[in-house]
């Protein structure tokens, strides 16, 4: 684990220790009040959450800033509200309509990035990232080091149906998580490792895939 990383694992894990931050994968509809953890947001939510900031900031990515390791966007992160007005007022970001964001996220959903929601003790949510596994620092932890205490599950899972699905795995390739695996000629899902962040059904060409909430699937 890099310097980089091994900074924003000991500010997690004291927000752990001290007990802000609830390590549990608890399931969080918009509409129910906010905790203090991340979680993963369909393009959808993002969309509400925007929709009732007073202000939102464009700033580049700082995890993809720091590491360089892929090709992807990196004025793709949005600060909300007094996070976003500090940051604006410090030169950092620049204050950007509804709409651009709209088009922020489309360029990130075409991409392949994973909408993080970033909410820290003692704040309100002040920021939603688009991001890559290359270079996230709390993807990284996830999925390199097992941390999947730090990321919790969007409200959504994804259900395909298998009479229209062609097995060409598309959202295999599409797939962050490895929850969709491709094994003798057919596409394989493990639900267990889905987060919900809904970037298999972007890319499906047989509209195969929906996202349904956790708690209709039985």
């Amino acid at each position: 684990m890099d310097d980089f990383l091994k900074d924003r694992y000991e500010d997690y894990q004291e927000w752990i220790d001290n007990g802000t931050v609830q390590h549990t994968s608890k399931v969080i509809p918009i509409q129910e009040s906010l905790e203090h953890k991340q979680w993963i947001l369909p393009t959808e939510q993002v969309l509400e959450i925007i929709r009732n900031a007073d202000t939102i900031a464009l700033t580049k990515c700082d995890c993809r800033s720091h590491y360089g390791r892929c090709s992807n966007p990196v004025e793709v992160c949005l600060l909300l509200n007094e996070y976003g007005r500090a940051f604006i007022n410090k030169g950092l970001s620049r204050e950007i309509s509804f709409e651009e964001a709209t088009s922020v996220l489309k360029l990130a959903n075409e991409s392949g990035l994973v909408h993080l929601s970033l909410y820290r003790p003692d704040h309100q949510l002040y920021a939603l990232c688009s991001c890559c596994t290359c270079c996230c620092h709390d993807l990284q932890l996830l999925l390199n080091f097992g941390k999947d205490m730090l990321v919790a599950h969007s409200d959504y899972v994804v259900e395909t149906d298998m009479d229209l699905c062609t097995h060409c795995g598309e959202c295999v390739e599409r797939c962050p998580f490895k929850a969709r695996l491709y094994e003798d000629d057919e596409v394989v899902f493990n639900a267990q490792k889905c987060y919900g962040c809904g970037l298999c059904v972007t890319t499906c060409p047989m509209d195969a895939i929906v996202m349904k909430y956790r708690g209709e699937i039985g």
